[in-house]
């Protein structure tokens, strides 16, 4: 099966130890230029922070990762935060961590333990998807047919990409490749022939569940 997990969306959290404040903010991102854009739009937001460290993973396979201190003693942020990621299983996702300094030296037990805690929070709010490789398929079909097909495909997992009701019904459907015989031949024994089906792409997809 060819997948992976990353975070659908934007998402904050805050901690304050004494009395510095730790704003991590983590996204989904589909390459490494958008992870880049990602890391410099936060900086620019924060360019009065005292740290904006940040960590991502960019690609689908977990090969294409980077990190910085971003000032912080060597080691005390970015590996840490990194360390978060890629324990959470998650691919194509970034994270930047912007400090306020408070006055107060943490150590750099302290700084590890602050940077991990508030990647850790804003990945606990986060919704978190399964990208599956999937196989694009074109179904023209009539107005009779469409509510048979809806109910004979329920329990398969698919996604709708696009639906156009005109003299017939046209419906884009994403299916994990896995799953693409299977779903097939079971659209074409419930539609007995009586439905053009084409093949029209590829690519990564989310789902909520797998």
């Amino acid at each position: 099966m060819k997948c992976y997990t990353s975070v659908d969306g934007r998402y904050t959290a805050e901690i304050v130890i004494n009395r510095s404040r730790f704003i991590a903010t983590v996204a989904g991102v589909k390459n490494y230029d958008e992870a880049a854009e990602f890391v410099a739009e936060i900086k620019k937001q924060n360019a009065q922070a005292t740290h904006n460290c940040y960590a991502f993973v960019s690609n689908e396979t977990g090969t294409e990762q980077r990190f910085s201190d971003d000032g912080e003693p060597q080691g005390t942020a970015g590996q840490p935060m990194l360390e978060v990621l890629k324990k959470r299983g998650l691919c194509c996702t970034a994270v930047v961590v912007t400090r306020y300094f408070g006055g107060v030296k943490l150590g750099a037990g302290g700084l590890v333990s602050a940077y991990t805690r508030s990647v850790a929070e804003a990945l606990d709010k986060a919704t978190v998807v399964t990208n599956r490789f999937s196989k694009v398929y074109l179904l023209e079909l009539s107005y009779n047919l469409y509510n048979v097909l809806q109910q004979a495909l329920k329990g398969y997992v698919y996604l709708t990409l696009n639906a156009e009701f005109d003299e017939t019904v046209k419906l884009t459907v994403a299916v994990p490749e896995e799953d693409a015989p299977q779903t097939l031949a079971k659209i074409n024994d419930t539609l007995l022939g009586q439905a053009s089906v084409s093949e029209q792409s590829s690519g990564y997809y989310k789902y909520n569940e797998i």
